[in-house]
């Protein structure tokens, strides 16, 4: 069984469309903009036709940076939370283990790399602390291009990209954080 890690955003949306995994796991894990992204989450898998499993374990009081409506790391981007795409594979992999889980897929792609958590070193760690307890297999498809490659790549529909959320502060899209700034260009650059 493959499950995609889904935030409802343009790069989890564009491999949902090229994977068509199993499952789409969305975890509200007290996120500022949960309510957004589950919206866009449930129209896309809709769309789709893929299954959409909603899971919540709230961990704002561990959060940092926008997302959890608290101040950054200095010298981190606002939005960093750390340690959450840590948390967020992990908690997938207990949720699906006793299900068959074979491969979890994340929607990092390049510029991520800016995170920690958003490199080829950690996703390479992650497989291996999930592999010396499990046969899961940490995959991140997207990771060596940039979100604008992804979206042409996939060759995702208009119709279905219009669904997607990137907002960091908030349960409606801001237009002024670095995911509304980023959503906005790369739907101008695709041409919508």
């Amino acid at each position: 069984m493959k499950v995609l890690l889904f935030s409802g955003g343009i790069d989890s949306t564009c491999l949902a469309w090229m994977e068509r995994p199993d499952r789409l796991a969305f975890i509200d894990y007290g996120q500022i903009p949960a309510k957004g992204e589950l919206r866009a989450c449930r129209a896309v898998a809709e769309e789709l036709g893929l299954r959409l499993d909603v899971h919540s374990a709230d961990l704002r009081a561990f959060g940092g940076g926008t997302m959890a409506g608290l101040a950054g790391q200095p010298d981190a981007p606002p939005e960093f939370w750390p340690f959450r795409n840590q948390m967020l594979i992990t908690l997938a992999a207990m949720v699906y283990a006793s299900q068959g889980v074979t491969e979890i897929l994340v929607g990092t792609v390049r510029s991520d790399r800016q995170h920690p958590d958003g490199r080829a070193r950690f996703v390479r760690a992650m497989n291996k602390v999930l592999q010396s307890q499990s046969a899961i297999e940490v995959l991140a498809p997207a990771a060596k291009e940039q979100t604008l490659a992804v979206a042409r790549r996939s060759g995702a529909p208009a119709s279905l990209l219009g669904w997607t959320f990137s907002c960091h502060t908030g349960e409606w899209a801001c237009g002024q954080c670095r995911g509304c700034q980023k959503h906005a260009e790369v739907k101008r650059k695709l041409g919508f």
